[in-house]
């Protein structure tokens, strides 16, 4: 039950793009499937076409948003738009290619009510324009008596809901290499940059994972969320078998023990060609040093587990890993 409605719209009558079709392609790749192949998200994807005909006007875009939130209980829902972002007096919108002056597409207020009341249960809206990161901030809660400059924005969103947005609300956002510099990296990301070491990729990572590629001169991303248990966006290659974590308690009796090497630890007859073989010291200092590649092991100064076997050294968990023993030991992984 996980519905993704994904946009991109290049060709507008004035003022073309040139990344958001791209875009939105990349973006319903990288959420379709898992990368071992499984099936991920549902997408509906929806983009502009050459030529005069107009496949994404303000009527078929909020007939779809309509179908993507109704009926919509105990599912996860995900919006993506890339394409013009228009700041109004009614509030930022979302440019369609019938805009006009006055109606320059759908209101991202709208979007809002309909994420807000929504019987979903959760609602990740991903959003590559300019002054996206009005999203979840109705124009109704913001301070028209302060400078624009200086405005303080305050978010209205209810459990469940988190708003990814690749600037500020008074910020353009930018095209770079025919697709959206945002949505590139979030690209990447999903693609397992932003992963954790279960392979897990939610908006908080890909958040995390885009947010140092702009600096101080660049579109600011924004995150806004109130959510009690993060999304799963994508599924990558875990880091470490998770079967190898549960068993971290079976080899360091606290979560900052050390543990002693000793010469047996290193053997002979390296490597070992299965887990099965070898002595249980062999075996063990393999273990070992799976936990030092996924940064969960390490000894002083940081010397390589071989020398340390060698001398009758130390190691021990790192916080990552002393944090994956505890989660072990309460039999939460």
């Amino acid at each position: 039950m996980k519905r993704a409605l994904i946009v991109g719209v290049d060709h507008y009558v004035e003022f073309p793009l040139s990344g958001c079709v791209a875009d939105a392609g990349a973006m319903a790749s990288a959420l379709r499937r898992n990368s071992d192949g499984s099936r991920n998200w549902d997408v509906n994807l929806i983009t502009s076409q050459a030529g005069d005909y107009m496949t994404v006007t303000r009527a078929r875009l909020r007939e779809h948003l309509s179908r993507l939130f109704g009926n919509s209980r105990d599912c996860d829902l995900v919006f993506f738009f890339a394409g013009h972002g228009a700041s109004t007096p009614w509030g930022m919108e979302f440019v369609t290619q019938d805009a006009v002056p006055d109606s320059m597409g759908v209101s991202v207020d709208d979007l809002l009510t309909l994420a807000n009341n929504s019987p979903a249960r959760s609602v990740t809206l991903i959003l590559d324009c300019c002054f996206s990161g009005a999203a979840g901030s109705p124009i109704v809660l913001q301070d028209h008596g302060t400078a624009e400059a200086f405005r303080l924005s305050r978010a209205l969103l209810r459990e469940g809901v988190t708003v990814l947005a690749a600037t500020r609300p008074t910020e353009p956002a930018a095209e770079i290499a025919g697709h959206g510099a945002f949505t590139s990296v979030l690209v990447e990301g999903l693609q397992g940059g932003a992963s954790d070491h279960l392979g897990r990729v939610t908006a908080q990572s890909l958040y995390t994972f885009a947010s140092p590629y702009f600096d101080a001169w660049q579109q600011r991303p924004t995150f806004k969320s109130h959510i009690t248990e993060p999304t799963l966006l994508r599924a990558g290659p875990p880091w470490i078998d998770v079967k190898l974590l549960r068993e971290l308690p079976d080899h360091f009796e606290t979560a900052d023990a050390r543990l002693r090497l000793t010469p047996d630890h290193e053997g002979i007859g390296r490597p070992l060609p299965t887990e099965d073989v070898g002595t249980p010291e062999q075996r063990q200092f393999d273990y070992l040093g799976r936990l030092r590649n996924a940064n969960l092991a390490t000894s002083d100064e940081n010397r390589a587990f071989y020398w340390v076997a060698l001398e009758g050294g130390y190691v021990y968990l790192t916080p990552l890993g002393q944090y994956f023993w505890r989660l072990a030991a309460e039999g939460a992984l």
